[in-house]
């Protein structure tokens, strides 16, 4: 049941098209990346998990976009850091191929901001493994080795995700 639900969903991430930046829509295909996003933290909270695979889909495809990964990144709270934790390792457990990198590397951030460094780094080696120069997962690893305050990406977070918002969704 598992490979078919796995095989499911590798057919729709094939059907979601990569963001192409040379077209003057790829805004609003950014923002739906966005709000597709804020669609499956809200289906994750109540259910636990998300059956849409569609969804699944385009959230695993945006995020190889730096804004919509941004705007994933910026959207933990103090209030919701435990359910944002869970989602990220439950999308790593099904992150298709080729789509594992955004995911372990927002796990992996989150991770190190709730203290838990050894799952920080380990979760990094799931990002190289998929994409060896991810850059996220290049940062990430310098931040760890500098050895940053964990409570240092909610500072950061609380500064960008504004700007990043202010991006997506003005017009």
């Amino acid at each position: 049941m598992t490979e078919l639900m796995d095989i499911e969903l590798n057919e729709l991430v094939s059907l979601v098209s990569e963001i192409d930046y040379e077209t003057g829509d790829f805004q609003l295909l950014q923002r739906a990346g966005a709000l597709a996003f804020n669609d499956l933290v809200e289906e994750f909270t109540r259910t636990g998990s998300c059956k849409n695979k569609a969804l699944l889909a385009l959230v695993f495809v945006r995020l190889a976009d730096l804004q919509v990964r941004d705007y994933a990144m910026g959207f933990t709270t103090t209030e919701n850091i435990e359910t944002v934790s869970s989602m990220w390792r439950w999308l790593l457990e099904i992150a298709p191929n080729g789509h594992v990198a955004p995911v372990a590397a927002l796990y992996s951030a989150i991770s190190y901001e709730r203290g838990d460094s050894e799952l920080a780094v380990n979760t990094l080696d799931k990002a190289f493994a998929d994409q060896p120069s991810y850059p996220l997962a290049l940062l990430l690893r310098r931040v760890y080795a500098a050895n940053w305050p964990p409570e240092s990406f909610a500072t950061m977070r609380k500064d960008l995700h504004p700007k990043v918002c202010a991006a997506l969704f003005s017009e």
